[in-house]
């Protein structure tokens, strides 16, 4: 984006009477950030327009400044530029269009690092910020995991669960995402700096805040829909009662994305909103093969990469024939391997292998163990 047209966005969202849905609206309806600045701001015909938007606009426009924004326009071009930040317009062609199709989609969004990954399928991590081990233990093998099968791991850059994801995509060689609460150009909290350093290298950091904004209270629930809206659906690893997690959670649902949930003790406190999701409706999970298996059964599908494990057919073809045998325990021979392998390479639906994977289960044919099954 030029430097001209990135100044003319940021004194756009720096009008106090133009709200979010109406900068959406108008970048919509003339094409983008310029179309809008050359506009006639009398047929822009808003609802609940403020009487005085018109007038503003075009002081705006001639001064090329606004009196009543918060911060300087020039300070903030240059915290843009100086961190090598890019800005996408929601007209634009490569905004994402899971997040687009949101209801309260943000109009502007200021990104660092690969902006290709936002246009990738995600699945949103997010837990406590106070997280137990075992939380953070299994919000990074969970992220691992989805990383390795193809998705992008997107969180919120909080402490807890959220850095867990974070590091344990970054570290199995995938990508992941992270929504911020301020500026484009800080990093919070502080104790992020070097995993938002490593996600600018590996993965994109994303805001809809102005460059100078804080990470006030408000910010986070607003943060929190864009987190659950880029994603195909929201894995709450630990949850309070009450707890921002849950506010994401209840994002994802208003958006028409999956929720699913750890199932915890109820002698855990800290899982006690994961049980309260749970008993609401949420898929439970209890290690990523089940929350692959359940993407893949989505509207359109997910492309997965595969295998996960050892491959159960190292010829890559279809599995020989043994007489008497399922087709199953021929695929798995020796080794290991999950449902969506042994549907790869079976040819079979999804339901049908797992289906005969039960059966298989109960008459102690095979074993089920971390996600991969094995001949028993």
């Amino acid at each position: 984006m030029a430097v001209e047209t990135l100044r003319r966005a940021l004194l756009l969202q720096a009008l106090p009477e133009l709200s979010p849905g109406q900068l959406r609206q108008l970048l919509g309806r003339y094409g983008g950030v310029d179309g809008l600045w050359l506009s006639d701001p009398d047929d822009w015909r808003l609802r609940r327009a403020a009487p005085t938007l018109a007038a503003d606009f075009g002081k705006l426009r001639d001064s090329g400044r606004s009196p009543d924004a918060r911060f300087d326009v020039e300070r903030q071009l240059d915290a843009v530029l100086s961190c090598e930040a890019r800005l996408l317009c929601s007209s634009d062609s490569d905004y994402p269009q899971q997040l687009r199709a949101i209801q309260d989609a943000p109009p502007l969004l200021y990104c660092r690092g690969d902006t290709a990954l936002l246009r990738r399928p995600q699945l949103a991590i997010v837990g406590a910020r106070r997280a137990s081990h075992d939380a953070l233990r299994a919000a990074a093998e969970f992220a691992g995991e989805l990383a390795r099968a193809g998705l992008v791991v997107t969180s919120g850059l909080a402490l807890g669960v959220d850095g867990a994801a974070h590091r344990g995509a970054l570290a199995a060689g995938g990508a992941s995402v992270a929504v911020m609460a301020t500026g484009i150009e800080q990093i919070y909290p502080r104790r992020h700096r070097a995993l938002g350093a490593s996600l600018i290298a590996s993965g994109c950091l994303i805001t809809e805040f102005a460059p100078g904004s804080q990470p006030l209270p408000e910010h986070f629930p607003r943060r929190n829909r864009i987190v659950s809206g880029l994603a195909l659906g929201v894995l709450v690893v630990e949850a309070a009662l009450p707890s921002g997690s849950l506010i994401t959670a209840g994002t994802a649902l208003d958006q028409g994305r999956e929720v699913f949930a750890l199932p915890w003790s109820i002698y855990h406190p800290g899982g006690a909103g994961c049980l309260r999701l749970l008993r609401d409706g949420a898929g439970l999970v209890q290690d990523p093969q089940d929350l692959l298996a359940e993407l893949a059964l989505l509207p359109g599908g997910v492309s997965l990469r595969l295998p996960l494990h050892q491959p159960p057919d190292s010829g890559g073809g279809e599995a020989v024939d043994e007489p008497g045998v399922d087709p199953l325990l021929a695929l798995l021979g020796d080794g290991r391997a999950s449902a969506d392998e042994l549907v790869l390479h079976s040819g079979l639906p999804l339901a049908q292998v797992l289906s005969r994977l039960s059966a298989l289960e109960l008459a102690g044919q095979v074993r089920r163990q971390n996600g991969a099954y094995s001949r028993a």
